[in-house]
């Protein structure tokens, strides 16, 4: 079974020439959703979809029914089209009788398996992989980088009626984080706020996102760089008013001094603040790195370690102390203000 490319599902969507078989698996949930929904849209013609499609969940379903669904003629100049979530694919590895109804897809059928919260690793089923091959595809779904969620956030909102710019864009990603079904629901609703036809502002962001906890830790490690106290400390309290997790805040604060670590580092060695972001999981990320880099000048690597100090002191207290968490988390941003 030949791996295929987003561009090429979109291509086979558009001229709608479908193959018989896609597994859609991956890390990425809304855009395997994404991509399980348009395939099924693309193979049944709208007006006798309610006819030609039909949809399974995969835990208790047997082969014989998939089998009658995909045998169905379908109605129009349309196909059938059998949606599956979460079949058990490993579970068929060596079933035979499996291997034989792949072979014999009708050739007015299209069978999509959806693998939305069941993990499947095609490459480890090298037979089973063999058997389907000549059926259709498999479309492996990965977060995407910063630039191409950009790209998604953009045509988010103009398919809503509005356009957001670049560094908007970017500064909502950063704002409220990689997770695409959140993003695009807060893209939903900074179109509804500002209206169709609106350009989405950075201050309409401020206005309705909520910011995720990195993006809000990150804040308040800008205020400490800048020797903003008042405000490290409100963001502080803001947080604990709504009731995060001291242990979670601590370890959000200390991935950011780590980053700017790693960004200081880098441009000490004559790289980009963003080059450490091939050596560590900052996929989609490396915005973490280009913002720490900005900071960089503030921060000499005798100043951080002692930063990493009180973090890690910090960490300590929480863990071992019956210390009110919030005195802790207090004397922390305290103690980062201090260093010099």
């Amino acid at each position: 079974m030949a791996f295929v490319s987003e561009a090429e599902i979109k291509r086979q969507m558009e001229e709608r020439a479908l193959a018989g078989l896609y597994v859609v698996c991956g890390g990425e949930e809304y855009l395997k959703q994404h991509y399980a929904a348009r395939i099924c849209e693309a193979a049944c013609e709208e007006a006798f979809r309610d006819f030609n499609f039909h949809r399974f969940e995969g835990k208790d379903l047997d082969l014989d029914t998939l089998a009658q669904a995909t045998e169905a003629m379908p109605l129009g100049d349309s196909r059938t089209c059998v949606l599956v979530r979460d079949f058990n694919l490993d579970a068929v590895r060596d079933d035979k009788d499996f291997m034989v109804f792949i072979k014999d897809l009708p050739e007015h059928a299209t069978l999509v398996f959806w693998m939305d919260t069941m993990e499947w690793k095609p490459k480890k089923h090298k037979a089973l992989l063999e058997t389907m091959q000549a059926a259709g595809h498999i479309l492996e779904c990965r977060p995407p980088d910063a630039a191409q969620t950009v790209r998604l956030l953009a045509a988010g909102a103009k398919r809503r009626g509005c356009t957001i710019d670049r560094p908007t864009a970017q500064y909502l990603l950063e704002s409220v984080g990689g997770d695409l079904n959140l993003l695009q629901n807060e893209t939903q609703k900074l179109c509804a706020y500002a209206g169709e036809g609106s350009t989405i502002t950075r201050a309409h962001i401020d206005a309705v996102c909520v910011k995720s906890l990195d993006a809000r830790s990150f804040d308040m490690v800008r205020a400490v760089s800048a020797g903003d106290g008042t405000t490290a400390l409100r963001l502080l309290d803001e947080l604990f008013r709504q009731k995060v997790a001291p242990q979670m805040l601590l370890g959000s604060l200390a991935a950011n001094y780590v980053d700017l670590f790693r960004a200081v580092m880098a441009l000490e060695s004559g790289k980009k603040a963003e080059a450490p972001a091939a050596l560590f999981d900052y996929k989609g990320k490396a915005f973490r790195l280009q913002n720490a880099g900005r900071m960089a000048a503030r921060y000499p690597l005798p100043r951080i370690g002692r930063c990493l100090d009180i973090l890690a002191r910090a960490d300590r207290q929480l863990k071992s102390t019956g210390l009110d968490n919030k005195l802790i988390m207090e004397q922390c941003v305290a103690g980062l203000l201090g260093v010099k």
